[in-house]
This record gives C-alpha cells, sequence and structure tokens, in this order.
C-alpha cells in the first residue's frame, strides 16, 4: 500500500506531464523538465520562439485545502527564482540579456489553468 506521501507525488508527476502536454501543443517547444538545486526547482522549461518560459506547476484534486494557484507562494517564487539563476549560469546564458518569462500552470482537478507571467 502506498504512503498519501508517495500518492501525492504520483499526483504530482502526472500534473507535470499533463501540463507539459498542454504547452507542447499550446506551441513552446519543451527544454527541461525537473531542474532541481539546492537552492530551489523548476517544474518545467520552455521556448517559445526567442523566450525562455519556466513554469511551476502546482496541482489540487480539490480544494478543502485551497485552490492549485494559490500555493505558488511568496516562497516558493523566490527558491524558483534562485534555481532559475543557477540554471541560466550553468548555460551561460547572461539574465540581463535574456527574455524570460515565470508561468503557472495550476490544475485544479481537471481544470487546467495557463498563467503567464505571474
Amino acid at each position: 500500500m502506498e504512503s498519501k506521501k508517495q500518492l501525492a507525488r504520483l499526483d504530482g508527476i502526472k500534473a507535470e506531464e499533463k501540463a507539459k502536454q498542454y504547452l507542447i501543443e499550446n506551441g513552446l517547444t519543451f527544454l527541461q523538465q525537473n531542474f532541481r538545486v539546492t537552492v530551489g526547482e523548476i517544474d518545467l522549461i520552455f521556448m517559445e520562439q526567442s523566450q525562455l518560459i519556466f513554469v511551476e506547476v502546482k496541482y489540487r484534486n480539490d480544494s478543502s485545502h485551497g485552490y492549485a494557484a494559490e500555493q505558488f507562494t511568496p516562497s516558493k517564487r523566490t527558491k524558483m527564482l534562485r534555481a532559475i539563476h543557477v540554471y541560466l549560469q550553468q548555460q551561460q546564458v547572461n539574465i540581463h540579456h535574456t527574455n524570460l518569462r515565470l508561468d503557472l500552470i495550476a490544475i485544479d482537478s481537471d481544470k487546467l489553468e495557463w498563467i503567464k507571467n505571474i
């Protein structure tokens, strides 16, 4: 029998895959998934024309603990921005000369919402 934590992780993996497929279907070019460093993580990384898109995916199967979009907290944003800096350094990309955007895919049960430029 799987624990609640294991089930939640599986739900998270499914949500990321759903978000990834949705963004590909909407014309974005997939680059990387689950970029993790000690300072934070990035769920999905895409390109749209010449713009790098960093995507956080949040999932809730019901709203009893709030909606998915509400789970993108200032703390989570800070960690994600730190991870983005590391990613850009590793790619030898200057953050000041790079067109980039931070997006959120919020999935509540079966409803997917793409919030651009959060």
